[in-house]
Order: C-alpha cells, then structure tokens, then sequence
C-alpha cells in the first residue's frame, strides 16, 4: 500500500514539472508581445494553469475514494461512538491489517452497520455467495451498546473474561467494543476461507433440524437427526459454537496486540487461559 502512494507521488510530481517550463515559455512570449496580444497571451495561459490544477485534484481524490470498499452504513447519531470504536479497532496491526483486508478486496462487499435493536450484541450476516461458493457479500451489524455487556462463557469465552473481577480492572468502553468487532471480522475471516457450499448447506438444514428436535422429544439419537447432523457436519449447537470460537480466537488477536505487555491486565489474560480450557478446551489450539 505504502508503495502504492509512492508511485502515486512521484507521478503527479512529475506531471507538475512538465507544465511548469511550459508556462515559463509563453510567459517570456507574453512579455515579449504589443500589449493586446500580451492581454490574450495571459488570460490563455491563466485558464490553462486553472484547468491543469483542476485535473490534478480530481485525480488525487479519485484513488482515495475508490480504496475502501467497506461500505459503512451509520445513523447519524451513532457515527461519534463508532468512529471511537474503529479507531480504537485499527490501533493494532491485527485490526490495521483485517480492515485492509476487505477495503482493497473487490471480490467480496462487506457493509458494516449500527442499529439500536442489537444492543449490547452483535452479528454477522446476509452472506452471499457465488456459484462456486466463494464469499462475494456480508453484513456486520453491531448494537449501539457494544461498549457494555458481557455474553456467556460458553461460545463467548474471550469476551466473557473481559467483565469485572475483583483481582483485576475490567476491560470496557471502547476497548471491548472493539473486541467485539474483532470477533465479527472472525466471522468474516472463516466463512471467506471456508467451503460456502457446506456453509450454506448448514444454513438450510439447520431449520429442518430445529423443528424435527423439538417435534420428537428433544432426542438426538432420532434417525432423521443423526442423519441430518452427518450431512452437516454437526448438530445446530455443534456447528453454531464452532462459529463462534473461531470468532473469540479473533477477539484474542486483537487483545494480544492491544495489551503486548500485560502489565496490570495479566489477570484478564489468565482468566481467559482459565475460560477457554472449561468451556472450550477441545478448540484450545485455536487460542494459542
């Protein structure tokens, strides 16, 4: 990227210099003219330096605009607090990089929105995929109270361990909210890299699931369930927590980063080593 902008500059630096000597040249010719002619000469070459000047602004913006293609959908009385949030976001390389990742990719459209309805949570969403089950669209959308609110330690093990302890200072405001954004780009990050074929097979059967469970007593050994489960690759819950982790081992990269001495947050991180083995510890690899 950095390179990127250097070819930029050098270019418009040497577009400025070409003109520069021609309009010294006529300059000299218009000095050199009976008076009229003189008058036409430079009221010519001022048009024309105002028409070189005007191409060169809309030519520096263009690239600029066309670089983020994370289109950022926010009511106007939430763009304060989520401007905070991202920043708060990109001030590590992991979030630096992850943005990018998606700002410079024309092959996938992410939108990013705040709504009060999700409160303190939030969700990723509205996949679309192509014919060959590549990731081509998807939606974050935070609540507008991301900033509080702690979910369960069960697929939320990371976030959980961020909430008051009395042997530690708590993480919130818009350190945890930007934990929670890091957890969605997880979302983002598996299902580009992922099979969009099973993951939408998943999203279908998952209903189909539901309904016959609950239908016939809340029995997983029922044939039609286990058989469903197999197509899956897992029950609902199965597959829903594995979803999520791989998001919290995101919400981690995040805080590694955020916090690379510890110093007095040692305790959040310990907790969080505690949390992962109780509720996840056949998915620990993916917090190391």
């Amino acid at each position: 990227m950095r390179s990127t902008h250097s070819q930029r500059a050098e270019s418009h630096t040497s577009r400025k210099r070409r003109p520069a000597r021609a309009s010294s040249t006529a300059l000299r010719s218009a000095c050199a003219a009976p008076p009229a002619l003189a008058c036409a000469l430079l009221l010519t070459l001022l048009l024309s330096s105002l028409a070189v000047t005007e191409v060169r602004v809309a030519d520096a913006r263009a690239p600029a605009a066309s670089e983020d293609n994370i289109k950022e959908v926010i009511p106007d009385r939430f763009k304060k607090r989520y401007k905070t949030w991202k920043k708060e976001f990109l001030s590590t390389e992991a979030g630096r990089e992850q943005w990018e990742r998606y700002a410079l990719n024309r092959d996938i459209a992410l939108t990013i929105t705040v709504s009060e309805e999700r409160g303190e949570g939030a969700a990723t969403n509205q996949y679309r995929w192509d014919d060959n089950g590549k990731l081509v669209a998807v939606t974050i959308s935070l609540g507008s109270q991301i900033d509080s609110g702690y979910p369960s330690p069960v697929n939320y093990p990371v976030l959980n361990s961020l909430a008051p302890m009395e042997s530690a200072p708590h993480v919130s405001g818009s350190v945890l909210a930007a934990t929670k954004l890091a957890h969605e780009f997880g979302h983002v990050n598996r299902a580009a890299n992922t099979d969009g074929k099973l993951f939408q097979l998943q999203d279908q059967l998952i209903p189909t699931y539901n309904a016959i469970f609950f239908r016939k007593g809340r029995n997983v050994s029922d044939p039609q369930l286990v058989a469903l489960a197999a197509q899956m690759g897992g029950t609902p819950v199965e597959i829903g927590r594995d979803r999520e982790l791989w998001a919290e081992a995101n919400a981690l990269a995040y805080l590694r980063e955020r916090y690379p001495e510890r110093g007095m947050y040692e305790p959040v991180f310990k907790e969080i080593r505690r949390t992962v083995e109780e509720y996840a510890k056949e998915h620990i690899e993916r917090f190391r």
